[in-house]
């Protein structure tokens, strides 16, 4: 299911992870919007479901970013809200997340 199917009204798109990222042991594509950051994947070969996770930017309370060195340079970034997700990924796409949502607390 396209992307579009899950913006609400006025809804825009301000960042779009290009690789997976992974929260909860899952891998997972990551949108952030202008009113939500949004995790989905379909998961299923026969069977298809959707595995979608969206969070209010409205109710982000504070970010945390953190980057590991080495030959996989991953970064995580914790976000603290309604629930607090802790996303891991390629650190200049989670370096990339952390600027667009700073961005967004920021001006709230």
């Amino acid at each position: 299911m396209p992307l579009r199917d899950f913006l609400v009204p006025e809804e825009q798109v301000k960042f779009i992870c290009r690789r997976d990222i992974e929260y909860a042991n899952k891998k997972y594509d990551l949108f952030i919007t202008n009113k939500r950051i949004v995790l989905y994947r379909e998961r299923g070969l026969f069977n298809k479901s959707e595995d979608v996770i969206c969070e209010k930017i409205e109710r982000l309370e504070g970010l945390e970013y953190k980057e590991k060195g080495g030959l996989l340079n991953l970064a995580k970034i914790s976000i603290n809200g309604g629930i607090k997700l802790d996303i891991k990924g390629p650190s200049n796409e989670v370096r990339n997340m952390f600027k667009i949502l700073e961005c967004l607390i920021n001006s709230k």
